[in-house]
């Protein structure tokens, strides 16, 4: 990879998820899913058939990055307890991979688990995912257990 394929994105919006991107960030998730598993099971993920619904509950939030006029991003904060948030829909578009933007993405989660009031995140990776594990160790995620497929892990957040 050159140094132009790795240069950061420096015009990235990130944003709450609207209904005009609903379909887009889904498919983006979906697209991530069958790059990784060679397959989607779609009944793994009910959250996808609403995700204006599942996202806009208290406590709750979806985000996406727009880049270069199109969706390049997601990522979600949702409620596991009334001090403890869950990192989840992590995904970035291939071609945009390896450019800063899952970092700044993690950062804009993080924001919005503060303003929910949360004390600890907590997540869930493959195991063999190493630039997920990467991102998440370089940011202060501490590995809690290992089921055999997933890596667990958490952060306390610095208020």
């Amino acid at each position: 990879m050159n140094k132009e394929e790795n240069k950061q994105i420096l015009s990235l919006d990130i944003q709450p998820l609207h209904e005009a991107v609903v379909e887009e960030a889904r498919n983006l998730i979906l697209a991530g899913f069958l790059e990784r598993f060679g397959f989607i099971d779609h009944s793994l993920n009910p959250d996808l058939k609403d995700m204006m619904g599942t996202y806009n509950k208290e406590g709750n939030g979806f985000f996406v990055a727009l880049a270069d006029g199109g969706l390049v991003a997601t990522g979600a904060v949702t409620k596991e307890d009334h001090r403890v948030g869950r990192i989840e829909r992590m995904s970035v578009k291939g071609t945009y991979r390896r450019k800063g933007i899952g970092q700044r993405m993690l950062a804009k989660l993080e924001d919005a688990a503060r303003s929910s009031e949360y004390k600890r995140l907590v997540l869930e990776t493959n195991n063999r995912w190493e630039s997920a594990i990467q991102l998440y160790t370089s940011n202060g995620y501490h590995l809690v257990s290992d089921d055999g497929q997933r890596y667990h892990f958490e952060k306390t957040l610095e208020v």
